[in-house]
């Protein structure tokens, strides 16, 4: 992470895989790759892949549901206006609306909890309690 916060985008993810590598039950590395390659480099199928990996590796994992959530809504918005193949949308959408349930359910801190009740709210288009 501190690679990423001096903007060597690359030495991150380079050392990320590398983590993965040595072990690869490694979530929040899948996670930032996921994250990474979905925001960074536009590689939405990829990205999408890593983070099931993270989610697989912890599922209960609150942070990790959000991140989830937060890049599901993030590619179905992106493909919505400029379609790929293999991705579609909706589905995305309800994906994102599921990991971000899952996440509230797993009883985040009030930060993730209020940026995912807020982004499941814009994704259901009601209030979210």
């Amino acid at each position: 992470m501190a690679l990423h916060a001096e903007g060597d985008i690359d030495g991150a993810f380079a050392l990320a895989q590398s983590a993965i590598d040595a072990a690869p039950e490694f979530a929040e590395a899948h996670s930032y790759l996921g994250s990474t390659l979905i925001t960074r480099k536009g590689r939405f199928a990829e990205g999408l892949d890593a983070l099931a990996q993270a989610e697989g590796a912890a599922p209960d994992d609150a942070t990790l549901q959000y991140t989830l959530g937060w890049c599901c809504e993030f590619v179905a918005h992106r493909i919505s206006r400029r379609p790929q193949p293999g991705l579609d949308p909706e589905e995305l959408y309800q994906r994102a609306e599921a990991h971000l349930r899952r996440c509230l359910e797993l009883n985040p801190d009030a930060k993730i909890r209020d940026d995912a009740k807020d982004l499941l709210a814009s994704i259901i288009k009601e209030d979210v309690e």
